[in-house]
């Protein structure tokens, strides 16, 4: 097995960004300019529809890979990481909302031997839309209970981990915009290193391609995967706390109140969901099995 080289490789997923791509690709060639080791720019066109092909054509010191179609955020950063060189990897959207100048600092943190060193934005609350504020209140909250870690920034798009982490879960990280939040909380889950570096956010420039519900539920879906191939038990064993707090102490506060048929069937339908629901999982860790043996 080949060593990785050290050094950064930087990924820039883009999707219709002609308004900050550039700007966003100039202030991270001059801050990646001023480090002390190899580093390369990955620029993934997933496709863009806008002038964003043009305006990226001629940056002869970036790697430029398009995609004829678009296939995702997740996706994007997942082409990038295959056709990286180095041990590091660096990701940032191409909005102009994260500060680029941060990197040298999240470099640092790297280097006293973290897996994964991410931009904690500390003024989301002030940018946000009052709907993305509640989702990642909401969504903040379950995390931190779940794992049981403070959690600060899970879904943050400037980041640097290294290439062994990204490579051990990539079959389980969504394809959509969903792909930082999981891998975040799939190291955290797996006890990797991970650290937090407190930045100021910005107003992205261009308009946002996030859905929140949609990528939400991709989300889970693909951490619930990654729990379940790397830790089974805990998976069941919250499959069965969520079968006793939604399926058992419903039924029997309903035979408490005499309606015993009513109970019952709540019993059966609840059973049957949860077994079908747990029978799906492992279909498909079944299924991403067989997919990793085959690549091997």
């Amino acid at each position: 097995m080949q060593r990785e080289k050290h050094g950064l490789s930087f990924i820039v997923p883009i999707y219709n960004e002609e308004s900050g791509i550039i700007g966003t690709y100039n202030r991270l060639y001059e801050t990646l300019g001023t480090l002390d080791m190899p580093w390369e720019i990955i620029l993934v066109d997933d496709g863009s529809k806008d002038n964003t092909s043009e305006l990226i054509k001629n940056l002869n010191e970036a790697v430029i890979i398009r995609h004829p179609v678009n296939i995702g955020y997740g996706n994007a950063l997942k082409t990038g990481i295959k056709h990286a060189q180095y041990n590091w990897i660096g990701t940032v959207d191409a909005d102009g909302t994260y500060p680029i100048e941060a990197i040298p600092e999240l470099l640092r943190e790297m280097g006293n031997g973290f897996d994964m060193v991410i931009a904690s934005r500390l003024n989301t609350a002030m940018i946000d839309t009052a709907i993305k504020r509640i989702f990642r209140f909401i969504f903040k909250l379950l995390v931190n209970g779940i794992f049981r870690n403070e959690i600060e920034d899970p879904n943050s798009g400037l980041r640097i981990f290294t290439k062994s982490l990204v490579s051990v879960f990539l079959p389980f990280l969504c394809g959509t915009f969903s792909f930082t939040t999981s891998l975040t909380l799939l190291a955290v889950g797996m006890s990797y290193f991970v650290k937090y570096v407190p930045v100021q956010y910005c107003c992205r420039q261009g308009t946002s391609k996030v859905r929140h519900i949609r990528d939400s539920i991709k989300t889970l879906q693909y951490i619930i995967q990654g729990i379940t191939f790397y830790n089974p038990i805990k998976f069941f064993l919250l499959l069965s706390l969520a079968m006793i707090v939604l399926v058992c102490i419903p039924a029997m506060a309903i035979a408490m109140l005499r309606m015993l048929t009513l109970s019952l069937y709540y019993m059966i339908f609840g059973t049957a969901v949860t077994l079908l629901i747990g029978l799906g999982v492992l279909g498909d860790i079944i299924r991403i099995s067989a997919q990793q043996k085959h690549i091997n």
